[in-house]
């Protein structure tokens, strides 16, 4: 393998276990807050499990294209940006701990069943919504590149977060939440790319 896939496997693997912390917190944290709304009336459908499981491999082919196929100008950006992303979540979650008070499942169907699996890891996984910030974030770094699919991220974007409502995994304060956090990580990679390019200027004067 090439060095500089090893060193960008490093630092995604650097990313992957800051954002790692939410899982076991997510199963041992006690109290908190549930950051419910007036607003937060959605039903719950479980066929909205189906795109909320397939962040995953979303995510990861996307990660994964930043490893193998992105320019070095990509790839600096987006780990600048994800670090960020990543970083700011967990902190907010652990320093203001919330939690979602799961619904109900009756159904013994495939997809009650999977939603089941979910709840399984536990309830403190409100706010910011990481699944709406890592999808946001990869959503912006990835219009910024592809243009013309601008429609499709805007698309993936609102489906996912459609998918954490009415899974009623999460609140609306934690979907403006994680937008949020995905935006500031999002302006930090690409500021971290200018200031980066300036100082590469600089230094060939």
């Amino acid at each position: 393998m090439k060095p500089l896939r090893k060193k960008r496997m490093r630092l995604m693997l650097g990313v992957l276990l800051i954002q790692s912390i939410y899982l076991p917190t997510s199963l041992l944290m006690e109290g908190g807050i549930a950051p419910k709304l007036p607003i937060d009336i959605f039903p719950l459908w479980t066929v909205w499990v189906i795109p909320y499981v397939l962040c995953y491999p979303l995510w990861i082919g996307a990660l994964v294209w930043l490893v193998w196929k992105a320019s070095d100008d990509q790839f600096h950006t987006a780990i600048a940006a994800l670090f960020f992303t990543c970083a700011l979540g967990v902190s907010v979650y652990l320093l203001f701990p919330t939690y979602v008070v799961p619904p109900e499942l009756h159904g013994t169907d495939l997809l009650s069943n999977l939603l089941r699996a979910l709840q399984a890891t536990g309830d403190h996984d409100a706010l910011p919504s990481a699944h709406v910030y890592i999808t946001v974030v990869l959503a912006l770094l990835y219009r910024d590149w592809y243009p013309q699919y601008g429609k499709l991220w805007a698309a993936i974007v609102f489906i996912v977060t459609l998918s954490t409502l009415f899974t009623q995994q999460h609140y609306t304060a934690d979907v403006l939440a994680g937008a949020l956090t995905g935006w500031l990580g999002y302006r930090f990679g690409l500021r971290r790319s200018i200031t980066d390019h300036r100082a590469q200027g600089m230094a060939h004067v």
